[in-house]
């Protein structure tokens, strides 16, 4: 079963931009957006909306929305203060009603330039820390597997396929500058988890040959051993690992709806809600760790599953 990403904004019709843009100009009470006003309130992403007329000013002439006039801007930052430029960093976050904000949103909605604010504290991280702000939550040494393993974490905590406004919102451990910047986009960070889960590595395949090559041996070494009514041990040939690797624990979950399959919870509707990979018929009586015998729990059925064996 391969997995694939919703589809994307293609089939979305002009109007149903432009209402949405209408709909965050009411919800802020506002004559005019920025892009970055509408990337933390609107359902799509302001460039999909950019590129459908032409600009961003463009689309909000098409809204019926005024155009904002160009800020007086000091980009040079020239005789000001650190505590101004502290303060103006703070300003943006509260217009934007953020807990933090990259540079890239700065030097949209800011009075100066954040590449001069960068020289003055050092970094954007250490600006953000003398304006009592959190860190955006760029890593610099985080490696693609881990942010496919957030991916997956996020998403099955979602029940559905995570958005920028989601990573925004700060569900993610790490920032959408994070995935952006490894990926060049937040859509191709999602295209790389989807390839990663639908692929079936060397590393994977390599694992079973040796496995299954040593159960063809006279001396079965990998075998599983249950006591009989009889007090006579039973044994049974592996074709398959115990462990469930992230490419099929996700498939699984995605199949069952990332809910449980006996109780039906799921961390969307309750964040406390832990969910298990389970062996239907159990590994150690003979059930091959494979789609068709594995389901998802919640860790109290998964207990209580446990309790009866």
């Amino acid at each position: 079963m391969e997995f694939n990403l919703n589809d994307y904004h293609r089939n979305i019709t002009d109007e149903e931009l432009l209402d949405d843009i209408r709909r965050v100009a009411e919800q802020l009470n506002k004559a005019s957006l920025t892009r970055d006003e509408y990337l933390s309130n609107g359902k799509y992403h302001w460039s999909t909306i950019a590129n459908r007329f032409g600009g961003w000013n463009a689309s909000l002439t098409k809204a019926g929305l005024e155009i904002k006039k160009p800020q007086n801007r000091n980009k040079n930052n020239i005789n000001v203060s650190d505590e101004e430029l502290i303060a103006d960093i703070v300003r943006v976050c509260n217009n934007l009603n953020q807990e933090t904000i990259t540079s890239s949103v700065y030097d949209n909605c800011g009075k100066h330039g954040c590449s001069m604010i960068i020289l003055r504290f050092g970094s954007w991280e250490k600006a953000l820390k003398k304006a009592g702000l959190e860190g955006t939550g760029f890593h610099h040494y985080i490696t693609d597997e881990e942010l496919l393993k957030e991916i997956e974490r996020v998403w099955i905590i979602l029940g559905r396929q995570p958005t920028t406004t989601d990573i925004k919102n700060g569900i993610s451990n790490y920032s959408l500058n994070s995935y952006s910047r490894r990926f060049g986009s937040w859509r191709k960070a999602l295209e790389a988890f989807v390839e990663y889960i639908n692929n079936e590595s060397d590393e994977d395949i390599s694992e079973t040959v040796e496995f299954e090559t040593e159960l063809e041996t006279d001396t079965i070494k990998q075998k599983s051993i249950e006591q009989r009514n009889d007090g006579q041990e039973q044994t049974f040939a592996r074709k398959t690992t115990r462990d469930v690797n992230l490419r099929l624990r996700f498939r699984v979950m995605q199949r069952d709806n990332f809910k449980c399959c006996i109780c039906g919870a799921s961390p969307a509707k309750d964040p406390s809600v832990e969910l298990h990979i389970d062996h239907i018929i159990p590994w150690s009586k003979g059930g091959e760790t494979v789609m068709d015998n594995l389901q998802t729990l919640c860790s109290k059925c998964n207990l209580g599953k446990s309790d009866l064996m």
